[in-house]
């Protein structure tokens, strides 16, 4: 069973048992369907994402996982963990790592590992995607850090790299509940306005509002990793000047500076890439078609699949809260701020809240 928790507004998270990372999402079970989910829930025998149930026969998937038990090897884990938060910099933040020689990046961004109750299972999979020779080996995943959507995660990341060292972004805590939502919306996911999410801001279980309750999830790590292990850092200074909060990065993780420009860091998942893509084409791709399209050779295939992706997109417009909402949400979420301006010492002073 990979349904992972129960949530406000009769919303799970979920995870699909097959892909390598797996995808997640979270929606009620209707929207999940609805959108190309199959679930046990509905009679399934496995869950499986969109993506699996239209390119996997039901009789060929099989959960992933090791061929044969694996053991846990320190020099093929990460030894840095960017825990999150969702839409805060963590691809800035890996693609940032990955320029100083000491560090290695995972060869997938988001490995979305620990989030899994299973995870030790495919942990041999999951080595793999670690470069070795490297003093540390990175990896970012923002749904490390979205208690109680994802349980479990700090306890699991405890017992297996008990010594790495975390970096937690954080950015504007209601500008961060937008530019989430605005990324379902790229992808047909939101299942309702943005006010309708928030029609439970003040419900624990509120997914949107909960990533942004940065105390309750460093308070989190904090059980079972030194304070001293975890950096928290904005995403408005780290945009306002990366050379220097990136040397103060890797003054925390005791690696020389090197000598680089902001033009050697780059940009990476601005919101000028946000585009969401039709419904129709989303449907396509869960259809007879995409299983047609498989039997292509690989390169006029991917070169047909980007070409949809670039020429079908529309803009998604950033939309604005009323202000009753943003009132509630300013309410909600004062209390943490007091609690994350106490745990760090850090004013965060551009934020609204």
């Amino acid at each position: 069973m990979t349904v992972l928790a129960q949530l406000a507004d009769g919303m799970i998270s979920v995870q699909c048992d097959i892909c390598t990372p797996p995808n997640l999402t979270i929606n009620t079970p209707a929207e999940l369907r609805r959108t190309g989910w199959a679930l046990q829930s509905f009679g399934e025998p496995i869950d499986t994402c969109a993506n699996c149930a239209a390119n996997i026969s039901v009789r060929n998937r099989r959960p992933r996982g090791d061929a044969s038990p694996t053991e846990a090897d320190a020099a093929r884990l990460p030894n840095i963990v960017v825990i999150g938060a969702s839409k805060a910099g963590t691809t800035s933040m890996l693609n940032y790592l990955g320029v100083h020689p000491d560090i290695s990046v995972s060869t997938e961004k988001e490995m979305r590992f620990f989030q899994d109750p299973d995870y030790r299972n495919w942990l041999g999979v999951y080595q793999g995607h670690f470069p070795a020779g490297t003093r540390y080996r990175a990896e970012a995943t923002p749904f490390y850090s979205q208690t109680p959507s994802y349980p479990g995660v700090v306890d699991r990341m405890a017992d297996l790299v008990p010594d790495a060292k975390l970096l937690y972004m954080v950015r504007d805590p209601i500008d961060r509940i937008i530019a989430e939502y605005v990324e379902q919306v790229q992808w047909r996911a939101a299942g309702g306005t943005l006010e309708e999410r928030l029609g439970s801001a003040t419900d624990p279980r509120n997914y949107l509002v909960a990533a942004s309750r940065y105390a309750t999830q460093l308070r989190d790590y904090q059980r079972r990793f030194a304070a001293e292990r975890i950096m928290v850092l904005d995403l408005a200074d780290l945009s306002a000047d990366v050379v220097g909060v990136m040397g103060e990065v890797f003054d925390f993780l005791e690696l020389e500076r090197p000598a680089m420009s902001p033009t050697d860091f780059g940009v990476f998942n601005t919101r000028d890439e946000k585009a969401a893509f039709p419904e129709w084409l989303i449907r396509l791709r869960r259809g007879p078609i995409v299983r047609a399209m498989h039997k292509f050779p690989e390169r006029p295939r991917r070169f047909m699949s980007d070409l949809a992706w670039r020429r079908l997109r529309t803009p998604v417009e950033r939309p604005d809260l009323s202000e009753h909402t943003r009132g509630v949400l300013q309410e909600v979420l004062a209390p943490e701020m007091a609690d994350l301006r106490t745990l760090t010492g850090r004013a965060f002073s551009t934020w609204s809240v």
